[in-house]
């Protein structure tokens, strides 16, 4: 059965997940499942890349680096989970499936969703996003640190944070889908639905 399950989607940006959770025993996956390449607007000479991997968790209260699709663990409480995409969209799907029988499901929902996102001053673009989703039992993961783990995540792509747009949003449902800045009443708009508006 399926313990978590979750959709993470760029469009044209890289994006981390932190999972909390209470103790699991799981295999856990990470599987691109959609990569389209952008073709308007890049720069010469592009890289077209999309990758989603599991980065490190905390098994048995300590923290192991992953770096691969999957992990097989025994009390497993949190997941970071990171879909690389350059010059495309990409969607990732993110699974735990219990591997001892106990589970009968449906799958957990998050109680609690934050993210954190980083946007061009010139034209809203999202340039990075981090978000934080914390189910029963799990440890909570408060804004400050959303924050900081986003900021150096943005540092790590080679952005300054300094240069961008810092927006955090706790909308589970906004969470769920690409956004961008909406520079005339700076707040975050749907990607899809700024592109229609053009």
């Amino acid at each position: 059965m399926i313990i978590l399950t979750d959709t993470v989607n760029t469009w044209g940006y890289s994006a981390t997940v932190h999972y909390s959770h209470a103790a699991h025993t799981v295999v856990a996956q990470s599987t691109l499942a959609l990569h389209t390449e952008f073709n308007a607007n890049i720069a010469p000479n592009p890289i077209f890349r999309s990758y989603s991997l599991l980065r490190r968790a905390v098994v048995g209260g300590s923290t192991v680096t992953v770096n691969g699709p999957s992990l097989v663990a025994t009390g497993i409480t949190e997941l970071h989970v990171e879909l690389i995409s350059d010059n495309g969209a990409a969607v990732a799907v993110v699974n735990q499936f219990d591997t001892t029988g106990a589970f009968t499901g449906p799958p957990e929902e998050p109680t609690t969703v934050r993210t954190v996102s980083f946007h061009r001053p010139s034209n809203g673009t999202t340039a990075y996003a981090h978000t934080t989703k914390v189910y029963a039992g799990g440890r909570d993961i408060g804004e400050q640190e959303a924050v900081d783990t986003a900021i150096a995540g943005a540092r790590a792509h080679g952005l300054d944070p300094a240069d961008l747009v810092m927006k955090v949003t706790t909308d589970a449902v906004r969470a769920t889908r690409p956004q961008r800045l909406d520079l005339q009443t700076n707040e975050l708009v749907d990607e899809l639905d700024a592109h229609s508006a053009l």
